[in-house]
């Protein structure tokens, strides 16, 4: 939904919330020995190959500039003018170091969230 609204010209920021925080944060969770510390969940989990295909026609891109995962979707996403954020107090019980955090991603404050919910017109949770 994020991309077709942008290219629709909408405005998007997208708040990750909750122990979704863990899936942007490089090394966390339970197979941190095994694959890269340098890596997040989102940058493990590819894109099924229908799902890109569906991109690739409803956005009229070609397929090879669809992204091969949802942390390179979400880089993605930043480059076309999505604003990402995270929440900081959820980072903060889940003992991450904000510096962890997928460069997409920008850690925020409690009253930065309550901010950007009194400015949004619509919000849609996932």
């Amino acid at each position: 939904v994020a991309w077709a609204a942008v290219k629709a010209g909408h405005q998007v920021t997208i708040l990750v919330d909750a122990s979704a925080v863990t899936s942007v944060t490089r090394g966390f969770g339970w197979f941190s020995g095994i694959f890269r510390s340098d890596s997040t969940a989102l940058d493990r989990a590819a894109l099924p190959e229908r799902e890109r295909q569906s991109l690739s026609e409803q956005m009229n891109v070609p397929l090879e500039k669809v992204p091969q995962n949802y942390g390179a979707y979400l880089d993605f996403l930043q480059k076309m003018g999505v604003e990402i954020y995270g929440n900081r107090t959820m980072m903060l019980l889940y003992n991450i170091d904000p510096s962890r955090v997928a460069p997409a991603v920008t850690p925020i404050p409690l009253d930065r969230m309550v901010q950007l919910f009194e400015s949004a017109d619509r919000i849609i949770v996932y």
